[in-house]
């Protein structure tokens, strides 16, 4: 019976979506998706970019790690690709995240901007993990490196504006 509910709400969930699109063709829309560019942005002047990204072949399954800091010319300043070990995916994003702000507070950089493409990491950062939460250490481990005496800013971009350093993530698995 709980499998058939699920069905059901799936195919009533699918309708729904079919006739959402059909009002929106029938007043004018085209029922496409929206194109967007999307590319790395440099950071502002005095501002260094770091980019990092977690890979995981399997949930969990082997996971590497990249990363990679630039000037607002997009000048390589520093980078990272690691093997992790066997994790999930998000504590691979987190410790790409971890990694990227040692070599960052290591090489004395005073303003940083870190890019991440996990919404669910960004927010992990910006408004914190309770304790009981398996991934509570990295992102108290994180916390800490953001509180040190810098100025760090953690946004959120898409995949595809995090290209250089998910290559440098998958670079590691081989």
């Amino acid at each position: 019976i709980l499998w058939r509910d699920r069905v059901g709400f799936l195919r009533e969930y699918a309708k729904g979506v079919i006739s959402i699109v059909q009002r929106n063709i029938e007043q004018g829309g085209s029922g496409s998706r929206e194109e967007k560019l999307v590319s790395w942005i440099p950071p502002l002047v005095g501002w260094l970019k770091l980019n990092t990204d977690g890979a995981s072949r399997g949930n969990p399954g082997l996971a590497t790690a990249g990363g990679v800091i630039r000037d607002g010319d997009g000048k390589w300043c520093g980078g990272f690709s690691l093997n992790i070990g066997r994790c999930t995916a998000p504590m691979a994003e987190l410790w790409g995240v971890y990694y990227g702000l040692c070599i960052a507070w290591e090489k004395g950089i005073t303003r940083v901007e870190v890019e991440v493409d996990s919404v669910m990491v960004v927010g992990f950062l910006k408004e914190g993990i309770s304790d009981t939460h398996p991934l509570s250490s990295l992102v108290h481990m994180c916390h800490g490196l953001l509180s040190k005496d810098w100025e760090v800013r953690v946004v959120h971009v898409y995949r595809e504006a995090n290209y250089l350093a998910d290559g440098l993530a998958n670079y590691a698995f081989s």
